[in-house]
């Protein structure tokens, strides 16, 4: 259902140990934050694609959004908590209570990596970003820049250090307007590097198979 709200979510009952009013309202509020952070994101991804700032605005009107409220248990020593795969999104906001359980492709490096719970910025190491959000590129923005960005291959496991506990992990996963036509980008093709993909809206996309 496309057309669906957080309205039309079936929110759990509070319960003794349980307050269910209090936990929608802060999914709610997550949720709000994580749009809106998306949205002041296009103008920076326009402006890094060699596009005008404003570039993405009339594909985002009503942008199709999902998240995801994960629970990865501990799993068997080589097992996954989820398997290697890259999000169909745009892309993905991510937030988890511990991201060393998540290791992401570094095509530059041809190499898996952990992700990191404390960020040094490259120009002051001294300044550190403790829990920060991860952005994906998902595979419809990688087909819009016809593969010059690749949809980021990632998968889960256990946090290192042995740590034996549950890891959170809230997905957010923003597309464009439903029908909205998504041709690869002016900038990412020429006579010598033609699109590779036909112009795609978000129903004819795998995402939508995928829920994301």
């Amino acid at each position: 259902m496309l057309d669906a709200t957080l309205d039309d979510v079936p929110w759990p009952k509070s319960t003794a140990t349980f307050d269910g009013q209090k936990f929608e309202v802060a999914v709610r509020d997550l949720v709000a934050g994580y749009e809106a952070l998306a949205l002041k994101l296009l103008p920076v991804y326009a402006k890094a694609l060699d596009l005008d700032d404003s570039y993405f605005e009339p594909l985002f009107h009503s942008p199709v959004i999902r998240m995801r409220l994960a629970s990865y248990a501990p799993t068997p020593e080589g097992n996954f908590g989820i398997n290697p795969h890259v999000d169909t999104s745009f892309f993905t906001l991510l937030a988890s209570t511990d991201f060393d359980g998540l290791v992401i492709y570094s095509k530059k490096k041809q190499s898996w990596l952990r992700a990191t719970n404390d960020v040094r910025l490259p120009s002051n190491p001294d300044q550190r970003i403790r829990h920060p959000l991860i952005v994906n590129t998902g595979q419809m923005l990688a087909q819009l820049t016809n593969d010059r960005w690749p949809a980021t291959r990632h998968f889960a496991v256990n946090p290192l250090g042995g740590k034996k506990t549950t890891r959170i992990s809230l997905p957010f996963f923003f597309n464009a307007d439903a029908t909205a036509p998504l041709a690869v980008l002016p900038s990412c093709c020429s006579d010598d590097d033609p699109p590779k993909y036909p112009t795609l809206s978000y129903l004819d996309s795998q995402a939508v198979a995928q829920g994301e």
